[in-house]
């Protein structure tokens, strides 16, 4: 998605926060694109672009599917 966004692959720093010392080599990055909950544990001097793991159209399916399944007796309609 970077690269389509016109950034070169080269520059860019691929990294798996459930890996130990995931953070080496951070220092140099002029920003770092990750989830809501890797953006908590980088440090506050960092540009940080997060970006939430579900879109929000999938988040608006589930709470319908949360109030379909929270209330009986009602027929389900897709939207």
């Amino acid at each position: 998605m970077l690269v389509a966004a016109g950034f070169h692959s080269d520059s860019l720093i691929f990294r798996d926060a459930r890996k130990a010392n995931w953070r080496r080599g951070l220092k140099e990055a002029k920003a770092v694109v990750c989830d809501l909950a890797t953006a908590e544990e980088l440090p506050k001097a960092f540009r940080v672009v997060p970006f939430p793991p579900v879109s929000e159209p999938s988040l608006e399916e589930l709470k319908r599917y949360e109030q379909f399944v929270g209330t009986p007796n009602r027929r389900w309609r897709a939207e």
